[in-house]
């Protein structure tokens, strides 16, 4: 393969293939009943029934 064949992917294009895998592994983790860690509006985000308890609960 030489290098004028090799497609050039767009920031959305990346963007939307990473968007897609991490919702893939997500889903996958919640049917297999594992917990999920994320940040999220600047604060961790703990999710699943089997999740373990904070150490430290903001205030």
């Amino acid at each position: 393969m030489t290098s004028q064949q090799i497609k050039k992917y767009t920031v959305e294009e990346t963007h939307t293939a990473l968007r897609n895998a991490v919702k893939k592994a997500l889903e996958r983790k919640k049917k297999l009943g594992h917990y999920s860690v994320m940040w999220q509006a600047d604060r961790l985000i703990i999710e699943g029934q089997d999740a373990p308890e904070p150490t430290n609960p903001e205030p």
